[in-house]
This record gives C-alpha cells, sequence and structure tokens, in this order.
C-alpha cells in the first residue's frame, strides 16, 4: 500500500493506482515525512528532468517536453522520442538534427542555474545525509549546486600498465638507500562524486573510434550548424601516418557523451560499482551501512536501468528498516546476505502505531504500469518538487533557529553559573578578609591587655623599690589613668596604715612636716609628730 499525499489539498484522489490510500491527517502526515527527511543519514536520490524544468531546461515527456517540441519543429520524424535513440547516426539528416539538438540543449544548460531542489541536495550534503545522487539529467546542474559529479574510474584502469607487447620491457631501477620506491605503493582510492550521471552529460564529446573525451562546448558553433566535428586525436594519428607513409585510416567522429536509447553506457560497469556499494555498504566511509531512504523525485521512470536501481533502493531500505526492528533475540541477514544490527530498545508508542517512512516518490504523476510499483513507495508525494524542497528546507531552518535558541539558552545558564561562582568566591573571599581583620583586631586588644598588666606590674614594683623601672612600651591614657588610680588607693592605705595621733593647736610649732615630690601633681606628705620630753637637757639638745 502507498499513501496518497498531495502537496495540494483540493487534490483528490486519482482512481488509478488502486493500491493508494489517502492520509487521515495530510497536514500531520507531510510533517511525518519532513522529519523523516531530516532525520535520515543516508540518503539515496534518484531525480528525472522534473527538477530541473524551472531552470529553463524542458522536460521529455510532458505536453510542452522536448519530445512534443522535437515532433512540431520537425514532423518528418515519427516521434520526438527517436532523436534519442542510438539508430539516430545511422542517417545523416537524424544525425544533423541530433546535434542542432545538443548544441541547442548545452547553451541552456550553461545559461542555467540551479534551483531549489538543486539547492536543497546540496544542504543535504553540507550536513552529512546524502549518500548518493543518481541523476537522469544531462544539464549537470548537480555540479553547479556544489555537488561533487561524475563517474569514477574502475581501479582496473587506474593502475592499468601500459602495453609492452613486441617491446622489451622496462628495467625497474633499484631505489636508493633510505628511499622507497614509488612506483610500488598502491595507487590511493579514487574517492567517488556525491553524483552519478545515469545518462552521460553534455560537458563532453567523445570520438566514436578512439574513445577520447573531449569538453563539448568547444565545438558548439559546430554542432548547431548540425555538423559532427571530426576527433582531433584521430585527425592528428593521422596527419603523422602521413608523414611517415603509412597507409591511411578513418577519422572518427565526436558525438556527445549522453546515453541514448538501444545503447550500452560506456561507463555502466562503474555505475554498476557505485549503485552495489551503496546498496550493500562498505567497511569504511559515509556508506558503510548502506542508504537509509530513498527519495525518487522528478522521473516517470520509463527507463529499464533506472527501474531497477530504484526497485534494488527500496528492497535494501526496507529489509534493512525491518531488520532494525526484529526483536533482539532473533538475528536478521537482508535481502543483500548482509546480517544487519539489531534497533535500539528504546523506541516510543507512537513510532510503533505510525508506518515508518523510508520509500518517498515526489512527481505530478505516478509511473506506468502502475502495478509495477505496487509495495515499492511509502509514499507519493503529488506535487512540484520545488515546492517540496522549500518545504523541507523551511523545517530545517526553523530546526536551526531552535538549535540557536537553545545555544543561547545555554549560553545564558553558563554565564549565570559563572557569575554565580563568581560572587561566591567574592563573598568568599571578603568573608577570609573579614575573619582576618577581626582576628588582627583580637591581637590588637590582647596586646592592649598585655601592656596593661605590665603596667599594673611595673607600678606594683615601683611602690616596692621606690625605682620606677624603664618601660620600653610609653603608657598609653587608660593605663596612666589606671597607674594615678592605683597611685591614691595605694597612698590611701599608707596614710591608713602610718600610726598617727591628734595635733592640736598648740603642738603646732612641734609638728614636723616632710614633702615629698610625686607624679601628676600629687603631693603626698608625710606628718611626723614628736612628744616633748620630760628631761629638760633632752628637750634643750633637740632644740
Amino acid at each position: 500500500m502507498t499513501a496518497f499525499l498531495p502537496l495540494d489539498a483540493a487534490t483528490p484522489l486519482p482512481p488509478s493506482p488502486a493500491f493508494l490510500v489517502p492520509s487521515p491527517d495530510p497536514v500531520s502526515h507531510m510533517k511525518r515525512v519532513v522529519k523523516a527527511v531530516l532525520k535520515a543519514r543516508r540518503i539515496a536520490v534518484v531525480c528525472g528532468a522534473g527538477i530541473s524544468v524551472q531552470a529553463g531546461i524542458p522536460d521529455f515527456r510532458s505536453s510542452e517536453g522536448l519530445f512534443q517540441s522535437l515532433k512540431k519543429d520537425h514532423p518528418t520524424l515519427s516521434s520526438g522520442k527517436d532523436l534519442f535513440d542510438a539508430s539516430v547516426f545511422n542517417s545523416e539528416d537524424t544525425t544533423s538534427l541530433f546535434c542542432q539538438m545538443i548544441g541547442q540543449l548545452s547553451q541552456l544548460s550553461d545559461a542555467a542555474q540551479p534551483t531549489a531542489f538543486h539547492r536543497f541536495l546540496r544542504i543535504l550534503d553540507e550536513r552529512r545525509r546524502l549518500l548518493r545522487v543518481y541523476t537522469q539529467n544531462i544539464d549537470a546542474l548537480e555540479e553547479k549546486s556544489g555537488l561533487t559529479f561524475g563517474v569514477p574510474e574502475l581501479d582496473a584502469k587506474r593502475t592499468k600498465p601500459r602495453s609492452t607487447k613486441g617491446k622489451a620491457a622496462p628495467v625497474e631501477l633499484a631505489a636508493p638507500t633510505g628511499e622507497s620506491s614509488t612506483s610500488r605503493l598502491p595507487s590511493p582510492p579514487a574517492e567517488t562524486p556525491r553524483c552519478i550521471p545515469l545518462h552521460g552529460t553534455l560537458q563532453f564529446m567523445h570520438c566514436q573510434t578512439c574513445t577520447h573525451s573531449f569538453p563539448l562546448r568547444d565545438y558548439v558553433g559546430s554542432l548547431k550548424d548540425g555538423t559532427p566535428p571530426a576527433c582531433p586525436q584521430c585527425t592528428a594519428i593521422e596527419e603523422t601516418r602521413q608523414l611517415v607513409g603509412k597507409r591511411s585510416r578513418a577519422v572518427g567522429r565526436l558525438r556527445p557523451s549522453v546515453v541514448l536509447y538501444n545503447e550500452d553506457h560506456k561507463d555502466g560497469e562503474e555505475v554498476g560499482n557505485v549503485v552495489r556499494k551503496d546498496l550493500m555498504g562498505s567497511a569504511k566511509g559515509k556508506g558503510r551501512a548502506g542508504a537509509d531512504l530513498l527519495l525518487v523525485v522528478g522521473t516517470s521512470l520509463r527507463v529499464p536501468g533506472t527501474k531497477r536501481i530504484v526497485r534494488e533502493f527500496s528492497k535494501a531500505v526496507r529489509s534493512r528498516h525491518a531488520a532494525m526492528n526484529t526483536p533482539a533475540d532473533e538475528p536478521s541477514t537482508s535481502a543483500h546476505g548482509l546480517v544487519t544490527p539489531t534497533p535500539s530498545p528504546r523506541r516510543s508508542p507512537a513510532e510503533d502505531e505510525e508506518p515508518p517512512v523510508r520509500t518517498i516518490y515526489l512527481n505530478l504523476d505516478f509511473p506506468v504500469p502502475t502495478r509495477e510499483w505496487d509495495g515499492v513507495f511509502d509514499v507519493w508525494i503529488r506535487g512540484d518538487a520545488q515546492s517540496f524542497a522549500r518545504m523541507v528546507q523551511e523545517e530545517l531552518e526553523r530546526e536551526e533557529q531552535a538549535k540557536e535558541a537553545a545555544e543561547e539558552r545555554r549560553r545564558k545558564r553558563k554565564e549565570a553559573a559563572e557569575e554565580t561562582a563568581r560572587q561566591a568566591e567574592e563573598q568568599e573571599r571578603l568573608a577570609e578578609q573579614r575573619s582576618s581583620q577581626e582576628g588582627s583586631a583580637k591581637k590588637g586588644k590582647k596586646r592592649k591587655s598585655e601592656n596593661h598588666r605590665d603596667a599594673h606590674a611595673q607600678s606594683v614594683k615601683k611602690r616596692k623599690t621606690g625605682v620606677p623601672p624603664l618601660s620600653p612600651v610609653s603608657p598609653s591614657k587608660s593605663s596612666r589613668k589606671a597607674g594615678a588610680k592605683e597611685k591614691n588607693r595605694t597612698r590611701k592605705r599608707e596614710d591608713t596604715t602610718l600610726p598617727t595621733s591628734p595635733v592640736s593647736k598648740d603642738d603646732s610649732s612641734k609638728r614636723l612636716v616632710i614633702k615629698v615630690p610625686g607624679r601628676r601633681k600629687v603631693v603626698p606628705e608625710v606628718v611626723i609628730t614628736t612628744t616633748p620630753s620630760k628631761n629638760p637637757s633632752r628637750r634643750r639638745r633637740a632644740r
């Protein structure tokens, strides 16, 4: 069963094919398809002329396509398709028409610019989600969009030694000591281009005799005149043969390096190797697990070789997805004999309920005969390839904006955490500083207390000895006050301890007053009273 999903919601369900199923929720279904494209990691794309129509290059089979226009311009043709058949070189008239048509297409291709879908392919490649593009187009707009383009050479061709038939075998010189012989080193593997042209390209022409290739743009004038150009390589060889007196040979003619109906692809073996590698996966590189999503765009799938490629990719993608969803205790083997890894047990219920999207067909019309495509595609998106590309790009931009917003939030959280840590560190530093200051204050108070005790001890020693001790530290104001108070108390004690007797006015002449100079204007007085002697002689002596 294939889900029918039109880009225009007003499009009714077509009566054919019978296995189409309308989507119950087209909006949600389309979002799921776009999400599947963005989440895929190895997308294989098979595209046709429909992706280049908006670039000004006509397609082939539409009402305004190349086949119809050629039929109108050349009524002698039974169909415009005749100019794309290998039999076109059987007649000079059809060869001339073919060359004129190729000249016009070459000029259109040179002036055309990549469309939104071409840019979408480039975005997928930049995000490392594009495994391969197999294009049926000959305009090479994929290369203009930035994809690597072409067919890789076979390893046997790249490393094939020159023939030595009739010649002595070359003498292999030994490499100097400490140096390795580069002739024995294996050739590095050539990188496979991202885009593989299935039907050739308008970039080159090749000789039908010697198979040498030349840039097509150098012969556009001759092609527009309807004259196939002569091969420069064959011409040079023929001139050399004439100079040495050898018999002449036929000079080959150049033809565009495009694949016509009923002829073999001159690089068919190389293309087949790339297809097998992408189907089965390789031990190294980004395609090690093979394609995980197939996107077929803008092609009616009439060419047998392209039909086979699409079928094989559909089987490989579906079998790989089925193997990834088998229970862990049941090992699975793909259709190509590869043991696939077991899936992760982390799966949401929504994914189990919704059918997966692994193969997508995007075109205005479904390929015919329809019975050949039953079970090949998960969904048919009916609409224009450029609209779908813009839709996916908009969703991609929203994802990028969401990522940037999330990154900005993470950055702000990080800055806030750093600021909090900085404030905590500052508070800890201030706390340490306050504790240090408090410790210094306590040490100062302790020092003052010690000074006070020393002053008290000195004052006591002074009272006992009468000699003021030397102090290296000048007494402070508080210590001086304490010393004065202590002196007053000492004087009072001395006054109370000395024996006294009442002195009358009559004995004032008999009183002796001794003044002892003191400190701080405190003048202590010592009063000594005498008692008159009864012996007159002693009284006289005393006087």
